[in-house]
């Protein structure tokens, strides 16, 4: 209550401040070009986006808040404590109310510093032309674009950083995006290892297998205001491509995957007619510190903010953020509809009981037979629940399921197709052939959309199509036993490869060329996707290894299976017909040749690549966009 008599003696003595204005207008919307402040801000929660020393300063309090209130946020707090945390909280606590902008800018100068956090890393087992590439032709081998590594000062002193530093080099996805992330790494992982760039994933993953040792879990991001929350586990994936690759099994691998699959059974389970399910639902329930604002105007008008703050993060560990996939009634047009905790969605059982069956070949392998047993029985048990819950008989696709209405979600998500890719689901790939073919999602050239219907301005919504949603739907056509959905996963592969070529060399608009993190599924031009909360960025991790992986996946099919018939889309290279993917803009990655023969699709194309400029090491990440504390 220390700013009760401050705030008394500022109407006596400086009515001028009068005329300031107010931070909160009658609808909660913070105002972000206030002077003066004349009391904290009210924000009804008690779970903060993450916790220790840091959590006060940049997950929740009174600096976060009067940052964003200021307009100051990009500014303070700052990327390094220049005094330890606890000192910042005391000198902030002599601040008194009515506060002044400038008397805070004072203080955030004392206090922070802008620094670089990451250094550009030269990747030992980068290869400018790896034996691979040679039957790819025409290509550059751009992976050390996005290759980082935390400075040594953020490892001698990280209790200076809003950071969870991890020892060996790590991709980062491109843009905004500028520390290494949970989810996109798998897909990341799946280009470096068509790559054979095999030290540097040993060392991703030896990273994330650090985390799980400390913190139980794997963390949304490295960056400490995301870290009460996870991402889909894709971590046992990612180990088991590692050692399909190399034949390598690792005992401490063993055991964080374990570690991290407790986590998800004990904080993340739902009970639903008697079977044991998986959902996402984070501790956390104040407004997100990276957007705020946009938060704390969406909560406090709820009837509930803390509950909406609450599906807001679990949205974000989704990965989905934002969907109709989480609204009351799939109603994008008001977010604080949002229920992401009380959905129990299709995908992340069906990568969870992946995992189980990862555990078990893992424990074969060591002889843990006993132990395999039982993750071979959760497996069972989770894919009867996947079964018995989600499949809709009628539709003949398996649908997220509402909790509190108690029904199913007869949208169309990528998702409704995943269970094709477990073990024993091939049985019901002619009812989900009637499915595809029913739902409308085929019908785009450039991929198969997010949602349907077409009612939302969300951006994992209709009409964007994303790396990660097109890699498992085409996983799951090739796991099925039907010619259908067999050639279908060529054509979307055709299609993707198309769009992601023609969004490099061919870009739509006024916006470049370059590899986006989504594009719009209408067509194969390669136009970036929209909506959401920030521009749509470029580099982009899981869209490089996504379709790396997919060249690479078909160009082996071909050998295989091009004198079966006529009809399949081939997206394989042959001498006659090639064309090159390469990413050279402002990111990593990319490599690739490719050719999609079908009716003439992408003619030959001599590109002229963008200038060697683009490799100075000075172009660490792009900047955060003006909008991306909007919603």
């Amino acid at each position: 209550m220390r700013w009760i008599g401050s705030l008394l003696l500022s109407f006596l003595l400086a009515p001028h401040w009068v005329q300031s204005r107010l931070d909160i207008n009658y609808k909660g919307v913070i105002n972000t070009k206030n002077t003066v402040l004349w009391s904290p801000l009210d924000v009804p929660c008690n779970e903060s986006l993450c916790t220790g020393p840091l959590s006060e300063i940049y997950c929740h309090g009174e600096i976060l808040q009067n940052a964003w209130q200021f307009g100051l946020q990009k500014l303070c707090p700052g990327d390094k404590l220049r005094i330890p945390a606890a000192e910042v909280l005391e000198k902030f606590d002599k601040l008194k109310y009515p506060m002044r902008i400038d008397d805070f800018q004072a203080f955030c100068k004392e206090n922070f510093e802008q620094v670089n956090y990451l250094e550009v890393v030269n990747l030992t087992d980068w290869d400018i032309e790896p034996k691979f590439l040679k039957e790819i032709t025409n290509q550059k081998h751009k992976w050390k674009r996005l290759a980082r590594q935390f400075t040594s000062d953020v490892l001698r002193h990280p209790d200076m950083y809003p950071l969870l530093p991890v020892q060996n080099p790590f991709i980062v996805p491109g843009g905004r995006f500028d520390v290494y992330f949970y989810w996109d790494t798998y897909w990341i992982i799946k280009g470096l290892l068509v790559s054979k760039m095999y030290e540097t994933t040993k060392g991703i993953i030896d990273n994330f297998s650090s985390l799980v040792v400390t913190l139980g879990f794997i963390p949304n991001s490295g960056n400490i205001q995301l870290t009460r929350r996870s991402q889909p586990p894709l971590f046992p994936h990612m180990i088991w491509e590692y050692t399909k690759a190399t034949s390598t099994f690792d005992r401490k691998w063993m055991e964080s995957m374990e570690m991290e699959m407790k986590f998800w059974e004990k904080n993340r389970t739902v009970e639903v007619e008697g079977h044991t399910l998986f959902a996402y639902r984070t501790l956390s329930n104040c407004p997100r510190p990276e957007n705020f604002r946009g938060d704390y105007q969406i909560g406090m008008n709820s009837s509930d903010p803390s509950g909406v703050w609450r599906s807001i993060s679990s949205a974000c560990e989704s990965g989905w953020d934002f969907s109709s996939r989480w609204m009351q009634s799939n109603n994008t047009a008001d977010l604080s509809s949002i229920h992401t905790d009380q959905i129990v969605p299709v995908d992340l059982n069906v990568i969870i009981a992946k995992n189980y069956i990862i555990l078990a070949s893992y424990s074969d392998h060591f002889r843990s037979f006993d132990k395999a047993a039982v993750y071979r029985k959760k497996f069972d048990q989770l894919s009867e629940a996947i079964q018995k819950t989600f499949w809709d008989d009628k539709k003949g696709a398996w649908f997220d399921y509402d909790l509190p209405t108690k029904k199913k979600n007869l949208n169309f998500y990528p998702s409704n197709a995943y269970p094709l890719m477990l073990p024993g689901f091939e049985k019901y790939s002619a009812k989900v052939e009637g499915y595809m073919k029913s739902s409308g999602a085929l019908n785009y050239a450039g991929g198969i959309p997010s949602s349907l219907p077409a009612n939302s301005v969300q951006q994992w919504d209709f009409p964007n199509v994303w790396a990660p949603n097109q890699h498992f739907v085409i996983q799951s056509f090739l796991a099925s036993n039907c010619s259908f959905l067999q050639q279908e996963a060529k054509k979307q592969a055709a299609s993707f490869i198309e769009t992601v070529y023609n969004g490099i060399y061919n870009p739509v608009g006024v916006v470049g060329g370059g590899v986006w993190e989504k594009y719009d599924a209408r067509s194969t031009g390669g136009a970036p996707g929209a909506g959401g909360e920030y521009i749509v960025q470029e580099g982009f991790g899981w869209t490089n290894g996504a379709v790396l992986d997919l060249i690479w996946t078909f160009r082996h099919d071909q050998h295989e299976r091009q004198e079966k018939s006529e009809e399949i889309e081939n997206v394989t290279l042959n001498k006659s017909q090639q064309s090159s993917l390469v990413y050279v803009a402002g990111g990593f990655c990319a490599i690739v040749a490719i050719t999609v023969l079908a009716k003439g699709l992408i003619s030959r194309k001599n590109q002229n690549r963008r200038g060697d400029d683009l490799e100075s090491s000075a172009l660490l990440v792009g900047d955060d966009d003006d909008d991306q504390d909007e919603l």
